[in-house]
């Protein structure tokens, strides 16, 4: 039963040297989006409606407010994905720490856990997540389940429950039980439920792993059976499933993909097209009211997660191509404040947005996230005939073309407002004898 064998590795595995400096930086950045997303209107709407379903003493970061456990968790992590700036990974095509650091943190508030521990949970919920990922395809992202939510609410199951010490059967059972609630959908992007879902997911890691640490048991079969997750939610191919037991953690998936940082507060398949926009920006710059046509070209299935080619609302404005690749060229940088402002409306963006067609072509290689030999295409043409163009395989962000710790920690300062040294000592966490009270100091 592979729900056995992922618990089997997650009660005992000890993350690598690599895996461990992939998870430090990509703790604090998230934690960062969660201190940025925490004033958002859905991050409030969702503290509000908790409250009034329960009082607790768990933190919600960067406010005052405190929840019961797991509600705490699906708020903070409702705050981390409200402005889509935290990190996702390729396989499982999820954003995995929004879901794993709160699940992690509303856990230790239940039991004190050093950092070194909560690395450990965190680097154990990543693996799950990303090798199950491999295991279903990037064909269960393609038929609208939001993987965060699906794949994230397992992998949140499997990390609390190391982190609470349980046994490798109570890890398992978590999983198991966790499974049931394991649903989201991509249909849902551009409206609060998509932040919601992701939040869904950690209080059910939270809640699954408390019920299993009870005594409560699950299916051990219910990942891969055909009336399954798998089996319903996807294409059921035992290989790949077996594949995956003898995979896990050798290497760890996050020393073998990595994780892609975000430094723009807009969907992740809008960045290699933002990236190729930066790329052409000095040679328009000067002439941005010369440009006749802008032409996009991407991958079928990261453009069905970009449908709105004129958005009216803020959050579509956040899941839409042309969009992003005007306000790139016009300012160089999407910033929170500019998605305040209605950048989407704002000239020249709103001109340029209305001269860019994007078109979808098959995938290649649907196997893979971003095939480096179907970048995506950029061109803009200009009055006087003249055709500027250029590709990108990789977008800023990525293990192939990272931000530094510098820009890291300007990406904190420019979400939070709090000093850029205050990233720095983020960065110490895993150090840390009691994690907790490292983010509580983030609590206002």
């Amino acid at each position: 039963m592979q729900v056995q064998s992922l618990a089997r590795f997650a009660a005992t595995a000890t993350p690598s040297t690599a895996a461990r400096d992939v998870a430090i930086p990509a703790v604090a950045d998230c934690f960062g989006c969660i201190l940025a997303g925490a004033e958002s209107e859905v991050a409030q709407k969702t503290v509000t409606a908790y409250r009034r379903l329960g009082q607790g003493t768990a933190p919600v970061f960067g406010t005052t407010q405190t929840l019961a456990t797991s509600a705490a968790a699906l708020a903070n992590a409702v705050a981390g994905h409200a402005w889509d700036l935290d990190d996702w990974e390729e396989p499982g095509n999820t954003h995995p720490t929004v879901v794993l650091l709160p699940a992690l943190l509303a856990a230790a508030h239940l039991k004190p856990v050093a950092g070194r521990d909560l690395l450990a949970a965190y680097a154990v919920g990543c693996e799950i997540i990303m090798r199950l990922g491999e295991a279903v395809t990037l064909d269960h992202y393609a038929r609208g389940f939001h993987s965060t939510a699906t794949l994230g609410a397992i992998g949140a199951a499997g990390a609390v429950g190391r982190q609470l010490r349980l046994s490798e059967d109570q890890i398992a059972h978590a999983m198991a039980i966790a499974t049931s609630q394991a649903v989201g959908y991509t249909v849902q992007f551009g409206s609060n439920a998509k932040p919601l879902q992701a939040g869904f997911a950690a209080r059910i890691g939270v809640e699954a792993a408390v019920l299993a640490a009870q005594g409560a048991t699950g299916q051990p079969g219910v990942i891969e059976h055909p009336r399954g997750f798998s089996g319903l939610m996807g294409e059921l191919d035992p290989q790949r499933f077996d594949d995956m037991t003898n995979k896990i953690g050798a290497p760890w998936a996050l020393e073998e993909y990595g994780l892609v940082l975000k430094p723009w507060p807009s969907c992740g398949y809008t960045h290699r097209l933002m990236t190729a926009a930066l790329d052409l920006r000095g040679k328009v710059l000067d002439r941005l009211d010369q440009i006749t046509s802008i032409r996009a070209r991407l991958p079928d299935f990261h453009y069905k997660i970009l449908p709105f080619d004129r958005p009216t609302t803020r959050n579509e404005a956040l899941f839409s191509a042309p969009a992003c690749i005007a306000q790139a060229l016009v300012s160089g940088e999407l910033t929170l404040a500019d998605s305040a402002a209605g950048f989407w409306m704002q000239e020249p963006v709103d001109r340029l947005v209305r001269c860019t067609r994007v078109t979808a072509e098959p995938a290649r290689n649907p196997k893979l996230n971003y095939d480096p030999e179907q970048p995506d295409h950029l061109i803009i043409e200009l009055h006087n005939g003249e055709v500027i163009e250029t590709i990108c395989a990789y977008p800023l962000g990525a293990p192939q073309n990272p931000m530094n710790t510098q820009r890291l920690a300007a990406k904190f300062h420019s979400i939070t407002t709090r000093p850029e040294a205050k990233f720095d000592h983020l960065l110490q966490w895993a150090e840390a004898p009691d994690v907790a009270r490292v983010f509580q100091e983030f609590t206002r």
